[in-house]
């Protein structure tokens, strides 16, 4: 059986049809499955593992692994105790690609991922939701949703990672919301930013979540208790050498479940680096089950 791969073709521009012609020449050659539309390529992985599949690829970039990854679990969460669940590969395509860093995947050589993800090898990695979505490797809530929200596909197309510095400026314009985070046995802590990671990687290969671990049941938290000069060069700090070290201006902790409240309402959350449609208070838990990927 031909192994599915589902492309998100970027508006059919010539880089696209030069990534698909590339994809059609890999060896095994896959079944390509062209999505139209969002929301297209988490519908057509639910049909592809609900008919058996045991692999489907994702071939673009975080937010199409993620549109993939909700249609994988869904038919997931259908299967019985101990039936095989369908596995998830990923062929980096697109501007940050962080799960695929996390995996240490050959990065945009779609010839060694492909090798990779045939090679029968498979891992477990712990899952996570946000209300009823699924997520594998970061979420945000506050300012870096709010990039995410306002930095469109032309910039990305034209700017690269550039295009979410050149939205965070126009962010930092506006004074952000209060957020809450509610960890039971625990004040809630407050702060205006809420990282949140199940690998140590955000942003591309910037090791931000020193202690995190994506098979330790726990995800890693980094929130701003303010929103200035300090804070932002503590984040620059982290992601060019070895991660944040707590300070006065930041708390780093681990938890298993937690709430996220905003003092604004409806407040942008980001899973995978893609904007989620979720209605406050967030609540991120574990899934009922793990991720099987391809590496």
């Amino acid at each position: 059986m031909p192994i599915p791969v589902i492309l998100n073709p970027a508006a059919r521009s010539t880089k696209a049809a030069a990534l698909e012609h590339a994809l059609r020449r890999l060896s095994p050659e896959p079944e390509l499955h062209l999505t139209t539309g969002p929301g297209d390529a988490a519908l057509i992985a639910e049909k592809l593992a609900a008919a058996g599949h045991e692999l489907v690829v994702s071939a673009g970039g975080d937010g199409t692994m993620n549109e993939v990854l909700q249609g994988l679990c869904r038919a997931n969460a259908l299967r019985q105790p101990g039936e095989k669940h369908t596995t998830l590969g990923v062929l980096p395509l697109g501007t940050m690609n962080v799960f695929s860093v996390e995996l240490k995947l050959p990065g945009r050589d779609i010839e060694g991922c492909w090798r990779e993800i045939t090679s029968g090898q498979r891992r477990e990695v712990d899952l996570w939701m946000a209300n009823d979505m699924y997520f594998a490797q970061l979420a945000g809530v506050g300012l870096d949703a709010q990039i995410v929200q306002e930095t469109s596909w032309e910039a990305k197309k034209r700017f690269g990672p550039l295009s979410y510095v050149m939205s965070a400026v126009n962010v930092l314009m506006r004074p952000p919301p209060t957020l809450s985070v509610q960890i039971d046995g625990k004040a809630p802590l407050l702060g205006t930013v809420v990282l949140i990671g199940n690998g140590k990687h955000y942003g591309g290969p910037f090791p931000l979540f020193r202690d995190a671990s994506n098979t330790d049941g726990k995800l890693d938290l980094i929130i701003f208790r303010g929103l200035g000069g300090l804070e932002f060069l503590q984040l620059l700090r982290g992601m060019l050498l070895d991660g944040y070290q707590e300070c006065e201006y930041l708390d780093y902790l681990q938890a298993c479940e937690f709430t996220v409240t905003s003092d604004a309402g409806e407040t942008p959350v980001e899973l995978d680096g893609e904007l989620a449609e979720l209605n406050a208070p967030v609540v991120f838990r574990p899934a009922p089950f793990r991720l099987s990927v391809a590496v």
